[in-house]
């Protein structure tokens, strides 16, 4: 269970704004209906690739200053991707204090029983500066051109790793807007155990979620998708060899 400060990252992010920063239209403090959000600046980012958001923000997702390792990730599906050669991840950011520059991680996670794994199939240093202030947000680009998709479940999630206690009230931008379709989320960090997903929780800021403003763009070129087995399907592949290979050493003893 995630205690009220530890464990509900956004319910922060409503305090934040009722106490540091009162701003009328802050989403956790009124309907989503009140503010229709603001464009991100950069939204041309991955241009081409896979957008599952309107491109404004009604809020962001954050944590608590005492978190050292906080997550956030967005389902995608391999198949919705030109190819296998992921290129860029493009994610929205905004803040709501003085520090503008944030030292964030952009990461995959391959998907295991409908959730991400525990730790990430690849994984990007980056840094995003001049932040700007809530309401206003912007996207940075991550080249993410030594990722091979091919290794990659046909679900998987991509997202950002960065450690709170150091780089402060930074906030994934989020999509509340009622005409965008829902994209699941999950949302972990150093105190939990396991992934929990945003249209599976208590915390009232996620009760309008519909996506964050995270995108992926796959490279053009003859990178076609070449299927490959899940987990699952090794483990079977496995076993089916090693009974055939028995099959053929009982023949030949016969």
């Amino acid at each position: 269970m995630k205690t009220p400060f530890a464990r509900l990252p956004c319910l922060l992010f409503g305090l934040l704004f009722a106490v540091v920063v009162p701003l009328p239209a802050a989403p956790s403090l009124a309907p989503d209906a009140v503010f229709d959000g603001n464009p991100a600046a950069g939204a041309e980012a991955c241009t081409g690739g896979v957008v599952v958001d309107d491109g404004t923000l009604e809020t962001g997702y954050g944590w608590v200053p005492s978190v050292v390792d906080g997550r956030y990730v967005q389902r995608f599906e391999r198949a919705d991707f030109i190819s296998r050669k992921m290129e860029e991840v493009c994610v929205c950011w905004t803040r709501n204090h003085a520090d503008d520059e944030i030292t964030f991680r952009v990461q995959l996670y391959r998907d295991r029983g409908g959730r991400p794994t525990l730790e990430p199939e690849a994984s990007f240093e980056a840094v995003a500066s001049f932040v700007p202030t809530f309401p206003d947000g912007a996207f940075v680009s991550v080249d993410v051109s030594g990722i091979d998709m091919r290794a990659v479940t046909d679900i998987f999630y991509l997202g950002v790793q960065w450690d709170p206690s150091v780089d402060q009230y930074f906030f994934v931008c989020a999509d509340h807007s009622e005409g965008t379709p829902v994209v699941d989320g999950w949302f972990i960090d150093d105190r939990a155990s396991e992934w929990t997903s945003v249209l599976d929780t208590i915390d009232p800021i996620f009760l309008s979620h519909r996506a964050m403003l995270i995108r992926g763009r796959a490279a053009e070129g003859n990178f076609p998708l070449v299927p490959t087995l899940s987990e699952w399907g090794i483990v079977i592949l496995v076993v089916v060899i090693a009974a055939f290979g028995a099959l053929l050493l009982r023949r030949r003893d016969d």
